[in-house]
């Protein structure tokens, strides 16, 4: 009984300090996600009679996790109106595809060679780096064609940012020695994950628009929701099937049906899933300590640069034809923050303990911190130079 109030008390202790956190950056103009790492990170180092004064169960942090990814993939991707998609919409899918593979062919080998891990580790790097934050990309002020492609790249490549590192960590535990007979052999397992997982959501995203359709009621139709996501993720799991695809689809599905009250059962569903945001950047900046060494500073600010050339070479050759000037390309380059969808894969990676990954979670730590400066720093200058140019 003692320890589970001490567990209660540490998670209202840090709710509390993550509204202010979250309320001081609204205020101030800074991303919540840094000051709910940097407080994380604080409660991390801090001691009382000489033990840790946040301590989390494994089981309760890998319960988290998993409640929380299945939130975030779902919150995402519910909102994405398949119908509403235009010709900007298209090109914006169209430079996210093509930064996914340069950043998946270029970002690996950058890895591969400069980190000196391996291959499957530097792939999952490169796949878990593929994502952007609208909350992040969101903080910037007025309006602009730039601004619209940011916030539109940040929703769609959610998504993917979950799916793809954990397609590829299968791949890691099932692939051993010879990648190419390997791989021929998982094919058959592979797509059966992919088909069950996606078949689970389709079913249970049914079983949901049924029920919201025809038994609305004000309470328990929100309730269903979560409800809902939770089972089609463990349903999907205990299938054999993938629990992020069976998510995806099913918010890919409620999103995309017609159903009049969807504005008030996703806002209530967005509440839970601000509390896991706030939980999983704090938890994350308590469990993650990155080395502070001379050789990890060194190489994991020259893969961001690497990463930001990559990023920027990608959206020249993307609008290279478009109305887009150079400041308008470098921001796009400079504006790609790792938001609640890279910290919740991140935070998996770690409660579960995987072997052979230490590099990895303290490089994508790394890049967090570094995305949100740099994207918070051009977000200062944009907003700088708009003003002078309105004055003028």
């Amino acid at each position: 009984m003692e320890e589970a109030l001490i567990i209660t008390t540490a998670i209202a202790v840090l709710l509390f300090v993550g509204v202010i956190c979250s309320w001081i950056g609204n205020k101030l103009k800074i991303p919540d996600v840094l000051l709910l790492i940097l407080t994380g990170m604080f409660f991390g180092q801090a001691t009382f009679q000489g033990e840790k004064l946040v301590q989390f169960p494994e089981v309760f942090l890998s319960s988290l996790a998993i409640l929380a990814l299945a939130m975030i993939v779902f919150d995402s991707t519910a909102r994405l109106r398949l119908k509403e998609l235009d010709a900007f919409s298209l090109k914006t899918i169209r430079f996210m595809f093509l930064f996914t593979i340069l950043t998946l062919i270029l970002f690996t080998a950058a890895t591969y060679h400069i980190a000196q891990v391996p291959f499957w580790s530097s792939l999952l790097l490169a796949a878990i780096m593929i994502g952007t934050s609208p909350e992040v990309a969101l903080s910037f002020q007025g309006k602009s064609k730039t601004l619209t492609l940011l916030k539109l790249e940040s929703i769609f490549n959610t998504p993917l940012t979950v799916i793809l590192p954990f397609l590829i960590l299968d791949l890691m535990q099932n692939v051993k020695t010879n990648i190419l007979t390997d791989l021929f052999e998982q094919a058959v397992p592979f797509v059966m994950n992919l088909i069950v997982g996606i078949g689970t959501g389709v079913f249970v995203g049914l079983i949901l628009f049924k029920l919201v359709q025809h038994v609305y009621k004000e309470i328990y139709s929100p309730l269903a929701v979560i409800i809902a996501t939770l089972l089609s993720y463990v349903l999907a799991e205990n299938l054999g099937g993938s629990g992020v695809l069976a998510v995806t689809a099913l918010g890919l599905f409620f999103g995309n049906a017609y159903i009049k009250e969807k504005p008030t059962l996703l806002g209530i569903e967005s509440v839970l899933t601000k509390a896991l945001y706030i939980l999983v950047f704090i938890l994350t900046g308590i469990i993650i300590k990155i080395p502070l060494t001379k050789k990890f500073i060194i190489t994991s600010i020259a893969l961001f640069i690497i990463y930001t050339i990559i990023r920027f070479f990608a959206t020249w050759l993307s609008f290279r034809d478009e109305k887009y000037n150079t400041t308008d390309l470098i921001i796009i380059a400079l504006t790609a923050p790792k938001g609640i969808a890279t910290a919740a894969v991140l935070f998996i990676l770690v409660v579960y303990n995987i072997t052979g990954l230490t590099t990895i979670i303290d490089l994508t730590f790394a890049f967090i911190l570094y995305s949100i400066i740099v994207s918070t720093i051009t977000n200062w200058i944009y907003i700088f130079h708009q003003k002078r140019s309105h004055k003028k």
